[in-house]
């Protein structure tokens, strides 16, 4: 089986490292309360435009031009992920990972190189990277995707418009959004469950 999965708050917890940072830099950047706006409904990876609708285009990017890295390198793997990946690499299956991070720099493999970095850093197995996946479902059809794994609504409806198997990953980000038209797993032991159903189906 061909297995499709996104990397941010998919298989690591980049949310809670950025979220961290994004509070640091309201209170003591900033000199704000650290007040939120839609905590636990983010229905995409646009976190500090959803929490913080005040902060101008300027800090935004002050705030991602000093925190993006730590994102890269310090967030940790979800809980179980790297164990439940390298059973699914075990039993044959083909892991691709689809990710919409993109490089700042053109022509350069600077955030790719990180992200490779991650991965090996945490003992994640994988047979391709998917960089600047704009469009996952296209990517995910040129790959031949069977099972489609991301936490981002946006993402997962449009694998589902395309016939793809598609399970949204339930975060902190997304929890509190209602979309009965997709199917969640809250774990990756509940994923690992769902695949063996899926496959056995």
């Amino acid at each position: 089986m061909n297995i499709g999965i996104d990397i941010d708050d998919t298989i690591s917890n980049s949310f809670e490292s950025v979220f961290a940072d994004s509070q640091k830099f309201d209170i003591e950047k900033l000199g704000n309360s650290g007040k939120l706006e839609n905590y636990g409904k983010i229905d995409n990876h646009n976190y500090i435009e959803t929490m913080y609708p005040h902060w101008t285009e300027k800090q935004i990017n002050s705030f991602w031009k000093k925190y993006f890295i730590n994102m890269l390198t310090k967030a940790t793997p979800k809980q179980y992920a790297p164990e439940i990946l390298k059973k699914l690499k075990k039993e044959k299956n083909n892991i691709i990972f689809i990710t919409s991070r993109y490089e700042v720099l053109p022509n350069r493999k600077i955030i790719e190189n990180y992200t490779r970095k991650w991965l090996e850093n945490n003992n994640i197995p994988y047979d391709e990277l998917i960089m600047n996946a704009q469009n996952k479902l296209e990517a995910a059809k040129k790959a031949n995707i069977d099972l489609f794994i991301d936490d981002s609504i946006r993402h997962c409806k449009k694998m589902q418009e395309g016939n793809i198997k598609t399970l949204l990953f339930t975060t902190i980000m997304n929890q509190n959004l209602e979309v009965p038209e997709l199917e969640r797993a809250y774990s990756w032991n509940q994923i690992y469950f769902k695949y063996k159903e899926l496959k056995n189906s």
